[in-house]
């Protein structure tokens, strides 16, 4: 809410919610990588790649410990909002708009890495064959490319995660992201969610 001469008034926010916003609330809480990337960024001085970077859940956590990072992400809304929370922190960040398929950053770096599922949403073994000569064709020589997948073969089918939103409340406006199927194919992995709007008079 804002007041202006006293009258407060609702914050206005897109039609569909903050995009910004919801990634984070179904992504940016999860840390149980972090240290292992933090690890093998010290292990490896010199720069990091972080491919599909979001709004930085990664990127800003390396850069923090002193790593100077490029994120890489299609998403230009994300990535404006991770070069704004860089800039706030006056950490060392770079950002790419490049799609992890056809990396093309102009130089290498001796860490790259693959947070969550990422190699697992680029189109099947296809994608995945692009991905990694992408990787290598930007590895700095001794580099190490580090990516985090799923045991093989998936579970092939439907299936219902546990239902647990992820909920994140900015400005008054609450972004409730309930997941409700998992679909695994040979194209890769694709969570269905059901998401919530509720504005700050408690309107759905």
């Amino acid at each position: 809410m804002s007041a202006r001469g006293g009258a407060p008034t609702a914050v206005a926010i897109a039609a569909g919610g903050d995009p910004v916003v919801w990634h984070d609330a179904e992504n940016g809480a999860f840390a149980a990588d972090l240290k292992l990337f933090e690890r093998l960024a010290s292990a490896r001085p010199g720069g990091v790649a972080d491919l599909g970077a979001g709004t930085g859940r990664v990127t800003l956590a390396l850069a923090a410990a002193g790593h100077p990072v490029t994120a890489v992400d299609t998403d230009v809304a994300l990535l404006d909002a991770l070069a704004d929370r860089a800039r706030a922190r006056d950490l060392a960040v770079a950002t790419a708009r490049c799609d992890v398929r056809a990396l093309d950053l102009g130089r290498r770096f001796p860490l790259i890495v693959a947070p969550m599922q990422l190699l697992h949403i680029v189109g099947g073994e296809a994608g995945r064959r692009r991905t990694l000569a992408g990787v290598r064709s930007h590895l700095a020589p001794g580099g190490r490319f580090c990516a985090v997948v799923l045991a093989e073969p998936l579970p092939t089918g439907v299936g219902r995660p546990d239902p647990v939103p992820d909920v994140r409340e900015v400005a008054g406006w609450i972004h409730s992201s309930l997941p409700v199927e998992v679909r695994i194919d040979a194209d890769g992995i694709r969570m269905v969610r059901s998401r919530q709007l509720v504005a700050p008079d408690g309107a759905l």
